[in-house]
């Protein structure tokens, strides 16, 4: 199948190869997030018709994914372009829904983080049922560092899967994960070498090691819609109200982000 832009879906047996963003981008821009959503019903679709059982999500460049759109996001809030902002939260939440409720078919979604996740990229990857992270990857939330909190799933997934206390601290904190500390924590699954995420998700699946959610497990872990815009919501009137010595933060990621981009 052809790309759609931003977003390129693959079906190779009973497997749905879903590779998001462009490797020009360390970030979910909002045209990739745009993207991402406009295909969901195809996905699902496809799902569907070709019966099949695995979605295995990639990234399209060589760090997982450095976070939110954060260019759009100081744009956004210079102009007090609420209803912008929240169209691009609404749409990241609507995507990380559908990957956390399986593509409403109950498909097991596994994400190989072959990167560092940090921001949005994290809870990305947690939406999902597995988590196959390469041991140079990486995990942080930087939002604290400008005063704000990652809105799109960050508290709600982690909650289930840690408790809010532990969810709240690890949200609040400035740490750099690496993939081990988390498997340690239960967030990573499987921990493999540098080069080998593709090839080690194939063999779990293969040895029938990645598991669809009994009943039981996604009536609790599957987080409704609802609860998620409830919480981009808090999300906005926050980010919208950060200072300007935050926005100028903001853009120094930016800039540091574009010459990684182009650098390597």
């Amino acid at each position: 199948m052809q790309p759609i832009q931003n977003v390129d879906i693959r079906v190779e047996g009973n497997i749905l190869w879903l590779k998001i963003g462009i490797p020009t981008e360390l970030h979910y821009s909002y045209k990739t997030i745009c993207d991402f959503n406009s295909s969901l019903v195809a996905i699902e679709n496809k799902i569907k018709a070709q019966k099949i059982s695995h979605v295995i999500i990639v990234s399209n460049n060589k760090v997982w994914n450095m976070g939110g759109d954060l260019e759009m996001f100081c744009q956004c809030i210079t102009a007090k372009n609420r209803a912008l902002l929240q169209d691009y939260a609404y749409k990241c939440v609507e995507g990380v829904h559908a990957i956390n409720n399986g593509f409403f078919s109950n498909v097991i979604v596994t994400c190989v983080v072959q990167g560092n996740a940090f921001g949005g990229g994290f809870e990305c990857a947690l939406a999902g049922n597995y988590i196959v992270a390469e041991e140079q990857a990486m995990f942080s939330f930087p939002e604290i560092l400008f005063s704000t909190f990652p809105g799109m799933g960050a508290y709600s997934f982690l909650t289930r899967k840690t408790g809010y206390s532990k969810a709240r601290d690890m949200i609040s904190s400035t740490t750099k994960w690496t993939a081990a500390t988390l498997q340690e924590y239960g967030l990573v699954h499987y921990v493999c070498k540098q080069g080998s995420g593709i090839e080690t998700v194939l063999q779990k699946i293969a040895d029938n090691e990645l598991l669809p959610k009994d009943e039981f497990a996604g009536i609790c872990t599957n987080v409704s819609l609802k609860e998620l815009k409830d919480v981009v919501d808090i999300w906005l009137d926050n980010v919208l109200a950060l200072p300007p010595s935050k926005i100028n933060f903001m853009m120094k990621l930016v800039e540091a982000q574009k010459y990684k981009a182009l650098k390597d």
